[in-house]
């Protein structure tokens, strides 16, 4: 078979002769048009050659195509002129319209009309690419959804559900097989006929080889599209978006190759960008990553059972923390239309219910409790979380917040960088900073906020790679870079009033009794600790890897060498609550010497109290701070 590199090879190697032809013929009819002033009466006109210059593509209600090929036409003018008879050479272009199906080939193929060239009027609803990919707009999206749907379950459109993915793939030609796919690949759509192996039941264990046919749809059970941003619904309903708008687009490549007969669909985590003139693959699973959320979810229908939710929700639980009834409400939306928890989240966010982003955000291994925040506070490059090694990166180079959490007037905590005063932030059991409930109801009162820079933002659209972002753990150098904006008004009125903060945030009652007993000294306070909490000279010095020897030292005040590290291991050894453990190192004379290690020391303090030095150690290392524990 001849392969071609384009359509407009295709047409004028196979239909040179028909378009010659016609455009011979119209040139014929109008051999008076080529008069001018140095032929001034034309009596022959004769065709010598056609080279196919464009082609464009309009789509018809019946399912044929419109094809529009330019071509410019050499032609031999004969004719009377100033100085007799004589013969030039002129150059037109002409228009030639096909209509045709795509099927197999080019199937019923006939020329419906010859003009000369005129540029065509752009239709962007019906307009095909030069691959045969439909043209898809930001601001056309929800209404190509509701499109898919009106054509293919139009019930989804009139009332809410969760939509039956294998009645629709089937109502669309389609049969659907798991397979093993491999790791990244989550899915499969045929064209034409291969021979590949699928679970021969739903149980996965028996394989069988089949040969596709147009429409064969494969599913990778163990791979989620996005990872989780969607389930095997939003995956089966991906491929059917291709099989939906794709297909001639893989049927022209078979014609003009001969061996394009599927696209596989693969997990990525980064993407080179998708210029104007990127291959059609990117365009088609940009439109297919576009359109499945919201064919599974349409607008209206998720609204409305959005608002009753909650409503409903909120009736019920009066008492219960709104950021709490909204985390529930996505979690229940989801359900209802059995998407993935995630997939619903985002596409809330859509909709314009900006609040469920402080719900299921999961970061650095954890999910955080739900927060809440007014309207409008942040904007959509903008958030309140961002992982503790750029937390404390960003604290650190900036002067005036470093000066912040040198003086406690600002802690890290939830993932979030927040006001240090009693009624925002609390110790849980462990020690650990934490944001009281109030906090949690109101984030955009005492918490920075911080632009963010999602790497594959430019890549498709933001608005896609926005529901990454919003799912996956924000330390993911993929997806997200932080940084702090001190001319954000927001930012600028929370250091105002760090500036005029006094308290912070409240010692327990406990802990300030003992804090009352504590001795002026560093040896007096290690002396007093020990006794406290039972722990003898030689069983710290197992546990803080230092000399019995300088540990008496250290408790007799002597003059010993307190070295910053080896105070560090006295007092993790001794598992002291992040209170005493500042106040210690503070009396061993090192309060106010701010410098990179003691800087990380501090949020090791407050942020991890119940890790051991070893995981220290390595959190060190990781942010390459120079500083080795004795372990």
């Amino acid at each position: 078979m001849k392969k071609y590199n384009n359509f407009k090879e295709y047409m004028e190697d196979v239909y040179y002769d028909e378009i010659f032809n016609r455009v011979k013929g119209l040139v014929f009819a109008h051999k008076d048009s080529f008069e001018s002033d140095t032929v001034y009466s034309v009596s022959y006109v004769e065709l010598y050659d056609i080279h196919v210059s464009g082609v464009t593509f309009k789509e018809q209600n019946d399912g044929l195509l419109e094809i529009r090929v330019s071509v410019d036409a050499d032609i031999s003018v004969k004719g009377k002129t100033r100085y007799g008879y004589d013969e030039i050479a002129d150059n037109r272009a002409y228009n030639i319209f096909f209509s045709a199906k795509l099927e197999n080939g080019l199937q019923q193929v006939r020329i419906t009309n010859v003009e000369e060239y005129n540029p065509a009027r752009f239709e962007k609803d019906k307009s095909l690419s030069q691959d045969l990919v439909p043209y898809l707009y930001e601001d056309a999206v929800e209404k190509n959804a509701e499109d898919f749907l009106s054509r293919h379950y139009p019930k989804a459109l009139l009332q809410p559900m969760a939509l039956p993915v294998f009645e629709v793939a089937q109502s669309m030609g389609m049969s659907v097989h798991y397979a093993p796919l491999g790791d990244t690949v989550f899915g499969k759509t045929y064209f034409g006929a291969e021979k590949v192996t699928v679970y021969a039941d739903h149980t996965l264990k028996a394989k069988v080889e089949i040969t596709t046919q147009p429409g064969t749809m494969l599913i990778n059970p163990n791979v989620y599209f996005m990872r989780n941003v969607g389930t095997a619904n939003n995956t089966i309903i991906h491929e059917c978006v291709h099989w939906d708008r794709h297909r001639k687009a893989f049927e022209l490549q078979k014609l003009l190759t001969g061996d394009c007969n599927h696209i596989s669909c693969e997990i990525v985590d980064t993407y080179e960008g998708i210029p104007d003139d990127a291959p059609s693959i990117k365009w088609m699973e940009w439109q297919a990553n576009q359109l499945a959320p919201r064919i599974l979810m349409p607008a209206k229908m998720t609204k409305r059972v959005y608002d009753k939710v909650l409503a409903d929700l909120y009736t019920a639980n009066p008492q219960r923390r709104y950021a709490e009834l909204v985390q529930e409400t996505v979690e229940r939306v989801a359900d209802y239309f059995q998407v993935s928890i995630f997939a619903a989240k985002l596409r809330l966010i859509e909709l314009g219910y900006e609040k469920v982003q402080g719900t299921f955000v999961y970061t650095e291994g954890r999910y955080l409790p739900p927060f809440a925040f007014k309207k409008d506070a942040i904007g959509k490059n903008q958030t309140f979380v961002i992982d503790e090694q750029n937390a404390l990166y960003v604290m650190f180079m900036d002067p005036v917040l470093r000066q912040f959490f040198f003086e406690n007037k600002i802690v890290y905590a939830n993932s979030m960088i927040c006001i240090n005063a009693p009624e925002y932030i609390e110790t849980n059991e462990q020690g650990m900073l934490i944001l009281t409930e109030y906090a949690l109801e109101h984030v955009d009162e005492c918490c920075f906020i911080f632009d963010r820079k999602i790497s594959a933002s430019q890549q498709y659209s933001d608005t896609f790679y926005r529901r990454c972002f919003l799912c996956r753990d924000v330390v993911s150098d993929t997806f997200i870079e932080a940084r702090y904006n001190p001319e954000h008004k927001d930012n600028q009125s929370r250091s105002e009033r760090c500036k005029n903060l006094e308290q912070i945030a409240s010692v327990s009652g406990d802990l300030s009794d003992i804090m009352g007993e504590l001795p002026a000294s560093f040896g007096g306070t290690l002396k007093y600790h020990m006794k406290r909490l039972d722990v003898n000279e030689e069983e710290l010095s197992g546990r803080c890897h230092l000399s019995v020897q300088t540990l008496s030292k250290y408790i007799n005040d002597n003059g010993a060498d307190r070295k910053y590290a080896n105070v560090v291991a006295v007092c993790k050894a001794l598992c002291l609550h992040p209170v005493f453990f500042e106040d210690l190192l503070s009396k061993a004379g090192f309060d106010g010497k701010w410098n990179q290690a003691t800087f990380f020391i501090k949020q090791l303090i407050w942020g991890h109290p119940d890790d051991s030095v070893e995981e220290w150690q390595r959190k060190i290392d990781d942010a390459h701070v120079n500083l080795q524990l004795p372990c």
